[in-house]
């Protein structure tokens, strides 16, 4: 009998030292668990610290990558304040479509099972379109005509062209002739000498027109 008592004290001592009870096991995990780590990545450039301030244009998605580091397998979790912008999480990338202007707050949050977390914040400024600039050169050519000019507007440019955008038109007002083109540079006769005004403006691929730019040309 003392026999038997003696082995289930042994017993009892092992199960004790080898089968803590499930509140000290929880407990251990908590204490070696890691909290995971969140990065971003653009145009394959790695983002440093956890906010980033960019723009988005309305209808023109703009991609980041994530990676999350973590012994689980964590899915990302999105944030919005504002809503002024849609997004689509796909695997380890991120897509987001401006919707509507304003500022938009937007967290981006991986979270493991012991409620330990990385975060990242963006502010994204949702605009519309950005008018294009207008720019030109006038050189003399003189080939067919001592009054033939080329004017040269190819230097315009997009304020937006990261996002897609690009000069669709260009309009010439020569002396008292206007016309629109497509054409960056064109050649055009004046019918006399003396002092003419040229006028460029262009236009971009969503339909705004930028600031006339002019200059005076002497003509003899």
């Amino acid at each position: 009998m003392k026999a038997i008592k003696f082995c289930l004290f042994i017993f009892a001592l092992v199960a004790e030292l080898f089968f803590p009870s499930c509140d000290s096991r929880e407990d251990y995990f908590i204490d070696v668990n890691k909290a995971p780590t969140l990065s971003l990545v653009r145009n394959g450039v790695a983002l440093e610290g956890n906010t980033l301030s960019d723009s988005l244009k309305i209808g023109v998605p703009i991609s980041l990558q994530y990676f999350i580091q973590d012994e689980e397998k964590i899915i990302l979790q999105v944030s919005q304040e504002q809503q002024r912008s849609t997004f689509e999480v796909g695997n380890e990338l991120i897509s987001f479509t401006g919707v509507v202007e304003g500022q938009d707050q937007v967290t981006l949050m991986a979270k493991d099972s012991f409620n330990e977390e990385a975060k990242f914040s963006i502010t994204f400024t949702v605009f519309r379109n950005i008018a294009p600039v207008a720019f030109f050169t006038v050189k003399k050519i003189g080939v067919s005509s001592p009054y033939e000019y080329e004017v040269d507007a190819s230097a315009s440019y997009d304020k937006d062209a990261r996002f897609s955008g690009k000069i669709t038109e260009y309009e010439y007002t020569l002396a008292n002739y206007k016309f629109s083109s497509p054409l960056s540079k064109v050649r055009y006769v004046f019918g006399s000498a003396g002092q003419k005004q040229i006028r460029v403006r262009v236009k971009d691929n969503s339909g705004d027109w930028s600031s006339q730019v002019s200059e005076y040309v002497v003509l003899n």
